[in-house]
């Protein structure tokens, strides 16, 4: 894609609204629509407003697959014809998101279905012959936290578990994320594939620790080795795959179907990213800072050699105690209602200044969400949806009168202020 890093100059400013779409409902389980639950369905002229306002050149955004295509084979583009046009009309250009965890409820098995890999791919092409005008997609996002959720921890459908269950979804998603790419570049072939995924840095100072740490480390490339077929005998997650059921015909199958990167997005969250493991069990959140961002797209553009997009960051103003206890050299103004927020902006912008300076095609900067989302924790539980409201958007979510009002922070100006210089 030589065209592509014809946009490290100047960088790309980019931004989304929180996707996750966990259709399936249970018992004690209640249905996780985050465009539901931020009346973005409602309010979506306003938050691209929001978006272009500040001045992005880009959004991240996501399509709810189960409402785009309520019965196998039959879809329904009412909403996305209307947002799909006013956003380019806006000057936003749309990363389309087309997967975000979830799928349509007609598909028994999701992601371990036999048919998920072509019913994905029929979606995807359908969506390109739709929307000729969307140039930029991510096949699925995250695929790492899809594997963990609904395979390893049993969280989400299909609710398998262990790392059996982690390599069944994660073999069925990277198939997906084959034939995906496979459908899109077949109608549209200059079609740019940003494959984004999840990071993750494991700490541990306990010997007995550092393999199955490193190894954790090492999953979050998983799909992102396996559609490019690099998977074999003597690559570092062989062993893994292999003894949880990945098969050597499912690796051939990879090598001979593999697919390239086009530009690779790493999501990247100070209060997230980074653990610390202990002896007796404790996992510790540690706050990451850019210099393990910095490590990671480092390490990530050493592997794999393409244009790197940074596409997903912020902080969360919940991880002050956690900022406080790394006793950096840095301090936020604690008054402010946004001040771990704006404290991260000035250094994660520092921070790509520095890539982009020392030679890195560091591509494009996503502050993620452009509103405050809803904690995934909400379908589980049993509050109203402003009990789960987490607060790391440019824009606060105010619930008033059954309305979720979109309030600007000062953090929003800082940002309009950086991109516009």
């Amino acid at each position: 894609m030589s065209d592509v890093t014809a946009f490290a100059d100047p960088l790309l400013w980019a931004t989304g609204i929180e996707d996750t779409f966990i259709a399936e409902t249970a018992p004690g389980k209640r249905r996780l629509d985050e465009y539901e639950l931020q009346q973005h369905y409602e309010l979506w002229r306003e938050d691209l407003d929001l978006a272009a306002d500040v001045g992005f050149d880009m959004i991240r955004y996501g399509i709810p697959w189960y409402r785009a295509e309520p019965h196998p084979g039959r879809f329904d583009w009412t909403f996305t014809d209307q947002v799909i046009p006013y956003m380019l009309e806006r000057g936003l250009e749309p990363i389309v998101d087309l997967m975000h965890y979830g799928t349509p409820l007609w598909l028994d098995g999701g992601f371990i279905s036999p048919d998920y890999p072509q019913r994905v791919a029929a979606y995807a092409a359908a969506f390109c012959a739709r929307y000729p005008s969307v140039r930029y997609y991510t096949p699925f996002n995250e695929p790492f936290i899809a594997a963990e959720l609904c395979g390893r921890e049993g969280r989400w459908p299909p609710a398998l578990s262990g790392d059996e269950g982690f390599c069944a979804v994660a073999n069925g998603v990277s198939r997906g994320v084959v034939r995906t790419v496979e459908a899109l570049r077949s109608q549209r072939a200059d079609s740019v594939m940003v494959h984004v995924e999840a990071t993750g840095v494991v700490l541990t100072d306990e010997p007995e620790l550092k393999e199955r740490a490193q190894l954790d480390m090492d999953r979050h490339l998983t799909t992102l080795e396996l559609i490019q077929g690099r998977v074999n005998p003597t690559h570092f997650l062989y062993p893994y795959l292999t003894a949880n059921g990945v098969t050597d015909d499912d690796l051939g199958w990879y090598e001979g179907s593999n697919v390239s990167i086009d530009v690779l997005g790493l999501n990247y969250y100070p209060m997230l990213s980074v653990e610390r493991r202990h002896a007796d069990g404790v996992v510790e959140p540690v706050w990451g800072g850019a210099h393990y961002l910095e490590r990671i797209v480092n390490e990530n553009l050493a592997r794999y050699q393409v244009p790197v997009f940074i596409t997903e960051t912020s902080a969360n103003e919940r991880a002050a105690p956690m900022f406080s206890a790394a006793q950096t050299n840095a301090s936020y103004d604690d008054r402010r209602p946004d001040g771990l927020r704006s404290l991260w902006l000035e250094e994660v912008v520092q921070s790509v200044e520095r890539m982009r300076a020392a030679g890195v095609p560091l591509i494009g900067l996503t502050w993620w969400p452009l509103y405050d989302l809803v904690n995934w924790d909400y379908r589980e539980g049993r509050g109203a949806v402003e009990d789960y409201l987490e607060p790391m958007g440019l824009y606060s979510l105010t619930m008033d009168d059954g309305v979720l009002k979109r309030e600007p922070l000062a953090v929003a100006r800082e940002l309009q202020s950086l991109i516009g210089g």
